[in-house]
């Protein structure tokens, strides 16, 4: 706080400071020795009473009238008859002007003031001559210790104006450095207060940004360091003890049996490892859409045409309510979506899956709806988390490691839409997706 309040002030000082003693010195220049002419109504009377003295008496005697009431003023009164300006001049410093000598000879009186030396004069001419009557010059004091003050005020002033502006600004560079200290000391749910002055709002909340980033970061790797040593475990083992049956028996049909359960379990290693890669590359970037307008009845096809390869036990089925426009989306994006939920509905299903595409209100709708046992209400907004499954049981013959809907999840955000778990129609559970039919590149 210290080092910004001193800095703060000390620009400022140097601008203020240098900016009244340039016009202090364009002042003095062209102002002062050319002070513009005015009454004082303070004098004036008085200059007048002695103009009418004088013009009374002989100019012989004008001088010694004026030796003889000196004593009764209380300061020098002066009459310069011989070369009046040069004496003006010699006494004061002042050069009279055109215009002041215009004044003058109109009767009226100038004033000078020396503001260094804390003393004036006050000049008239006397009628019909050119001599002039000086009275002066009266101590007024020294404007130099008035200036003094006035100066120490406002620099006060100035340093509790800068004090009370680099006070809030301090507090939250404080704040903001504590809070990123206990941060690097590992704790990570330490945020900077938002209440913070204007000028650190914008780093307070992209530090905050950070810290939410690197927490979502350290537990996804948390998360997926511990869903792989599980996930890894099972197929490894069955692969293992696969291997060792094989060395030991010599009926084909039993080595054959072997070698299909190692390509099954190197398949579910394989796409343990797509699922793993793929949702790892949203924490570490986030993937840009390639948005292009697609026909999702062609895309859903496609996706289900390979399912009733793999799976002909079960029905699948693609219906759409109304004649769906072509929409904007992320081809890739769009059949990993579906590839994920209709992967999960075959898990469970018991005869039918079915997507269903719809446009509602500018959304494209896009349900993959079963006839299996559903969802539980209690359990459907934990199913897109990571590693996260209704059966706890890692080696069921359902599979999965519970990356599928949390990767859905992130591809439909990307897509400004949402994902969410309904009953549906066929009685068992229903995956909605649902985006704008128009995306923004």
């Amino acid at each position: 706080m210290k080092n910004l309040f001193a800095r703060l002030y000390l620009l400022l000082l140097i601008a203020i400071v240098g900016l009244g003693w340039g016009v202090e010195q364009l002042y003095q220049h062209y102002g002062q020795r050319q002070q513009v002419t005015n009454d004082l109504d303070l004098h004036r009377g008085t200059l007048f009473l002695l103009d009418g003295e004088l013009r009374r008496r002989p100019e012989a005697q004008r001088a010694s009238f004026v030796d003889a009431i000196q004593p009764s003023f209380g300061f020098p009164l002066q009459l310069f008859q011989r070369q009046p300006e040069l004496q003006l001049k010699q006494l004061t410093g002042l050069v009279l002007s055109a215009q002041q000598r215009d004044y003058l000879q109109q009767g009226g009186v100038i004033t000078w003031f020396d503001d260094d030396g804390g003393h004036s004069w006050f000049v008239r001419q006397l009628s019909g001559t050119q001599h002039l009557i000086v009275l002066g010059p009266i101590v007024t004091g020294s404007a130099g210790h008035a200036d003094l003050v006035y100066l120490i005020l406002f620099l006060a002033g100035l340093g509790i104006f800068v004090f009370a502006w680099a006070m809030p600004i301090s507090r939250g560079l404080m704040t903001l450095t504590q809070t990123a200290t206990k941060f690097g000391q590992g704790d990570f749910s330490a945020r900077a207060k938002a209440n913070v002055s204007a000028p650190l709002q914008n780093l307070v909340e992209r530090f905050n940004a950070m810290a939410e980033r690197i927490q979502r970061l350290l537990k996804s790797h948390k998360e997926l360091s511990h869903g792989i040593s599980h996930e890894l475990r099972t197929p490894i083992a069955r692969l293992r003890f696969a291997m060792e049956m094989v060395r030991e028996l010599d009926d084909p049909k039993a080595v054959a049996k072997y070698l299909d359960t190692m390509d099954d379990n190197i398949e579910q290693l394989d796409g343990l490892v797509d699922e793993l890669l793929t949702y790892a590359r949203f924490d570490r970037e986030e993937p840009l859409l390639q948005l292009h307008l697609e026909d999702m009845s062609e895309l859903a096809d496609l996706v289900l045409e390979n399912f009733r390869l793999t799976e002909p036990q079960l029905q699948f089925q693609l219906t759409t309510e109304t004649p769906l426009p072509l929409i904007h989306c992320d081809r890739e994006a769009v059949m990993r979506m579906l590839d994920n939920l209709i992967r999960n509905a075959v898990r469970y299903a018991a005869t039918v899956v079915e997507v269903n595409l719809t446009i509602r209100q500018q959304q494209l709708l896009v349900a993959v709806n079963d006839d299996g046992p559903g969802v539980p209400v209690e359990s459907r907004s934990s199913l897109f988390e990571p590693f996260v499954r209704l059966d706890k049981s890692r080696d069921r013959k359902s599979g999965g490691i519970g990356l599928g809907l949390a990767i859905v999840k992130r591809y439909v955000k990307l897509h400004r839409g949402e994902v969410r778990i309904d009953d549906s129609p066929l009685g068992g559970a229903s995956f909605i997706l649902s985006w704008p039919v128009q995306q923004s590149e």
